[in-house]
């Protein structure tokens, strides 16, 4: 945005002027009753021409000489008028809203907020103990910068386990395969809350700031994250009463923070002569740790101060240093849980084996009777009860699970826990694409502690669920520690069978490899085992681009079907000899093996394979330019798809269809389905899906006469896997000859 000459000076004068009387834009927002955000548009020039009254105000509240007076309103004179064009407003920031006042902390606010908004600043970390409240920092300042930025972004980390998964998590947040693309030169602010959880993700930051020109991210952490550049905010406990004089303690951060929160639950609350000491001392006891105090509100909702007090005189030492902060605030939770009935801590320490949250429904699942103590638990203020996607949620703080996880729960609730996720797999449950957070630690507990849960069944249904959702470099982690742990061979082999699946869909068909000839091994003699062994390996030879080794792998698997009657298997090895020569642009010879596989599939009545038979010739089709054939194929396809209640696969029938219509000139058609097609792809994460169904639109879009839209249209299905025809297609088109 160009900034007017008048315009810059108000801006520089106004900033001065605030500075001079050493006034922050909230104290001057204070005395001048003028909002923070209307002093910070001028003061950045986003308005040019102010109110008589707001530069009435201003004067009044700066207390300017008439000389100042003077010259400020001249300047607001000479401005130029305000700009009536229709300009995009910052989005929303995509972080959870505030929903409590921020006590104690304007100090350390301001100084964030000057860090995250000052340009050459690129990345800022709030350190500080568990419970000091750096999350509640953090989306602060990113709600009050937001106008600042084109978009502000938020991320929680405390769920993952390793830095692996924070590439994956972040796409995922964004919805997008390719963050550095979506943020490019924007400018951005991203919230990376826990991060501590993660350290060794901070050379995918690191990676992100390199690329990104204008990303500022800002940091929560127990310690740095040690990237040149990082600009590191300490944040320390509330202060804590130095005595116990009423008069002076009302002005005290730890106290009113307590006041305030005891209050909000119980009604007509105040700070008074008689119990002043008792709450003095309380503050002091908790070291003016945030989250403590709130635990404590919460027993104040029943109890006097001084009867709190009593429960918690052993709780800390006097030392007030890191780690006797860590140890006061787990013996804080220790306390919190002393008034509660033996069900009450049942529920407690079953929700420590949730990570990520927890569905009700799950947990009564689990526990094997419903969760009566729920409400209890989010009276003391241990667990909030919230809404998602209109369903009840159930949420723990994760200082708070950490410490009910090490102190509560038993290794039975873990084995449940994952015996339950583990089930929910097995069952292919539509819930599981919110529940990622809670599988993870349901096969990281039968690795590490039940590895008699991972029978055959469930390893292979592991290796479908992350195929299907695209999580490659964590299910490869993941079914290479089930095969490390697997009690039987069988089990072993289904997981090393599927950690190389992983791999080769992740861009690493030499390691696939690798981890097929593990699976060979374990498999033995077994003819399903070898067999899907060898397709596995035709399609790692596909991948790296070596057709002849791949074609002579799907012949070895139909001419071992074939002898031995499989017709299930000759079908597949029928599909994939077909998508290979798909691939290479033999047309015709691709149709006949998926017209082949659809007549077996018919043979055998099987419903679910005459739809995949009948999309992979719906696929050929289209690229021969057949696509009346296609669309009468991938109609039928993606009813059936429908029907059987799987939405990726209809997504990608109808991303299919969609092109169909396109090349009919059906355009509204073409533009109904394909955004169908894209709605049931993100629902499922289905990238492939993804990209077929922008592809589509971005046909529609360039046909509309919008090429701008067609090529951010095509730009974006670049970014997912869609195969090498329908990339030559994209980067042909003419409204990409501007990236050519």
């Amino acid at each position: 945005m160009a900034v007017h000459r008048g315009q810059m000076a108000l801006a520089e004068m106004l900033a001065g002027l605030r500075s001079s009387r050493g006034l922050s834009q909230e104290q001057l927002a204070e005395l001048s009753g003028i909002s923070v955000r209307a002093i910070g548009e001028i003061e950045r020039g986003a308005t040019r021409r102010p109110q008589r009254e707001t530069l009435r105000a201003l004067i009044g509240a700066l207390g300017l000489t008439p000389e100042e007076q003077e010259a400020f309103a001249r300047t607001a004179r000479t401005a130029p008028p305000p700009d009536t064009r229709r300009r995009r407003t910052a989005a929303r920031p995509a972080l959870p809203a505030p929903v409590t006042s921020i006590v104690g902390r304007s100090d350390d606010l301001a100084a964030v907020l000057r860090l995250v908004q000052d340009p050459p600043v690129r990345l800022v970390t709030i350190t500080g103990t568990g419970g000091v409240g750096k999350t509640r920092l953090a989306l602060e300042v990113g709600w009050r910068a937001a106008s600042r930025f084109e978009s502000v972004h938020g991320l929680d980390l405390s769920a993952l386990r390793d830095a692996d998964d924070v590439p994956q998590a972040l796409a995922e947040s964004l919805r997008t395969p390719d963050p550095a693309t979506l943020i490019g030169d924007g400018r951005w602010l991203l919230v990376l809350d826990s991060f501590e959880h993660v350290a060794a993700a901070a050379t995918t930051v690191a990676t992100l700031l390199a690329g990104c020109p204008g990303l500022t991210v800002l940091v929560t952490s127990r310690s740095p994250v040690r990237l040149r550049g990082e600009h590191l905010w300490p944040l320390a406990p509330l202060s804590t009463p130095d005595s116990d004089d009423p008069a002076g303690l009302a002005g005290n951060a730890a106290v009113r923070l307590l006041v305030e929160r005891t209050a909000a639950v119980r009604p007509g609350f105040a700070l008074t002569g008689d119990n002043a000491v008792a709450v003095a001392a309380l503050c002091r006891r908790l070291d003016g740790l945030p989250l403590a105090l709130e635990l404590a509100a919460a027993r104040l909702r029943t109890q006097a101060p001084a009867q709190v007090l009593a429960q918690v005189r052993d709780l800390h030492g006097d030392t007030v240093d890191l780690a006797d902060r860590h140890v006061s605030l787990r013996r804080t939770v220790e306390w919190s849980t002393r008034g509660l009935t033996d069900p009450d801590r049942r529920l407690f320490g079953l929700l420590g084996a949730f990570s990520g949250g927890a569905d009700p429904v799950d947990v009564e699942a689990v526990l094997g009777a419903p969760p009566l103590s729920l409400a209890t638990l989010a009276a003391h203020s241990l667990v909030t009860v919230t809404e998602r996607a209109g369903y009840p949620r159930i949420g723990m703080l994760d200082t708070i699970r950490e410490v009910v996880e090490d102190q509560l729960t038993g290794a039975g609730d873990r084995d449940a826990h994952a015996g339950h996720f583990l089930r929910l797999v097995r069952d292919g449950d539509p819930r599981l694409g919110d529940e990622q957070d809670n599988v993870r630690a349901a096969i990281q507990q039968a690795v590490d502690a039940a590895p008699a849960l991972l029978c055959g069944e469930t390893v292979r249904a592991l290796t479908k669920h992350y195929v299907a959702r695209g999580r490659f470099a964590e299910g490869r982690r993941m079914l290479t520690g089930a095969a490390g742990a697997a009690l039987t061979e069988q089990a072993r082999a289904w997981a090393w069978h599927g950690a190389a699946v992983t791999a080769n869909e992740s861009g690493d068909p030499e390691v696939a490899l690798a981890l097929a000839a593990s699976a060979a091994e374990a498999f033995g003699a077994d003819p399903d085992g070898r067999a899907a062994t060898l397709t596995l390996i035709g399609n790692a030879h596909k991948f790296a681009g070596r057709y002849d080794d791949a074609a002579a792998a799907y012949t070895g698997v139909l001419d071992q079907a074939r002898t031995m009657g499989d017709a299930r298997r000759e079908t597949i090895a029928l599909n994939n000899l077909g998508a290979l020569a798909h691939d290479r642009g033999a047309y015709a010879e691709a149709i006949e093996y998926h017209a082949a596989a659809l007549r077996r599939k018919r043979e055998l009545g099987d419903r679910r394979g005459v739809a995949v038979a009948q999309l992979n010739l719906g696929a050929v089709r289209n690229d021969t330019g057949d696509h009346a054939g296609a669309a009468t194929l991938l109609t039928e396809a993606a009813a059936t798809f429908a029907a059987l209640g799987e939405p990726g696969s209809e997504a990608f029938a109808l991303a299919l269809l969609a092109q169909s219509q396109a090349g009919l000139a059906r355009w509204d058609d073409a533009t109904t389905t394909g955004r169908r097609a894209l709605e049931l792809a993100r629902r499922a994460e289905h990238a492939q899906a993804t990209g077929l169904a922008l592809l589509a639109l971005g046909e529609t879009a360039a046909a509309d006469g919008d090429p701008d839209s067609a090529a951010r249209l095509f730009r974006e299905a670049l970014t997912f896997p869609i195969g090498l025809p329908d990339q030559a297609r994209v980067r042909a088109h003419p409204v990409m000859a501007a990236d050519r």
